[in-house]
């Protein structure tokens, strides 16, 4: 299975194959074979441009700050003192299982992270992901930096806590790709596995922008977590708008999406401690805020 690492070696270090191709294809392939002409349509190449735009700014500040990033990573672990699983634990398990228990796990952290970032205070740094209203495969990159630093830190630790960073590229790459798989806008809900492998139909109601379904499937692999936790939810088919125009985040403008989180919180800070009105209430939080 040493394959798997050397794929995921080549997947995880080329941006091009990673951002741009994998995702393209699938949108290839929703437009041929499900004739859904709308996935390369004028509103589908805004938003897909803005969130590579979005991208582009990531990777400047990661560049700008990525030592330092490195150097807190290592800092706040060391802290914590906490002891690992022994290196033993995993010596006869197949790269294989190492690698799904890896992805349950990664899930599980993802998930409450997820869920955190759907509370009034966090929104702003998860907004940029909702903003896209032509949800699709490039969508899973839509993230803001803050984001993407919090998600990345806390997998990462917890994967080297259970004595498996050789597992991590291969769980990345899976990840990676089942994620902008559930972004497609396919009629897909995996009928008895609904539960264990999150599907197109179970994500895109995360999306809609309808109030009954903010703050739900907050999942990004395992279902189960929703059912097990109240977070479920899935009517049928979604047929509803995309995007959190509602919250009044832009969906096109990359500028205006990546400084959101700051306008955003500046905004409740007034709220709370200068008396100012609330005007816009981040809509996609309401369910879940603290």
């Amino acid at each position: 299975m040493e394959f798997l690492n050397d794929i995921a070696n080549v997947f995880n270090g080329n941006m091009l194959i990673n951002v741009i191709l994998v995702p393209f294809l699938m949108c290839a392939i929703v437009y041929a074979v499900y004739k859904k002409r709308d996935a390369f349509g004028r509103d589908a190449v805004q938003n897909t441009a803005a969130t590579l735009l979005v991208g582009c700014m990531n990777f400047g500040v990661a560049w700008l700050f990525y030592k330092d990033i490195n150097a807190f990573a290592q800092s706040a672990y060391d802290a914590l003192r906490i002891p690992t699983l022994p290196e033993t634990l995993w010596t006869s398990a197949p790269l294989w299982l190492v690698c799904i228990i890896g992805i349950v796990a990664k899930d599980f952290v993802d998930y409450w992270n997820h869920r955190l970032m759907h509370t009034r205070w966090a929104w702003p740094t998860h907004a940029a992901h909702h903003s896209d209203t032509h949800v699709n495969a490039f969508t899973a990159y839509r993230i803001h930096f803050f984001e993407a630093v919090l998600m990345s830190l806390s997998y990462i630790l917890l994967l080297t806590w259970m004595q498996i960073p050789h597992a991590i590229p291969v769980v990345v790459m899976l990840s990676s790709i089942h994620n902008m798989y559930v972004h497609m806008d396919l009629d897909y809900d995996h009928g008895r596995l609904k539960y264990l492998i999150a599907s197109p139909v179970f994500h895109r109601w995360h999306h809609a922008d309808v109030p009954e379904a903010h703050g739900k499937n907050i999942a990004n692999v395992m279902p189960l977590w929703d059912v097990l936790f109240g977070t479920y939810y899935y009517p049928g088919i979604c047929r509803e708008k995309m995007g959190a125009l509602e919250s009044g985040i832009e969906d096109k403008n990359p500028l205006l999406i990546y400084i959101y989180p700051i306008q955003e919180w500046t905004r409740l800070v007034r709220a709370k401690f200068g008396g100012a009105p609330r005007e816009v209430e981040p809509a996609q939080s309401a369910p879940l805020q603290n």
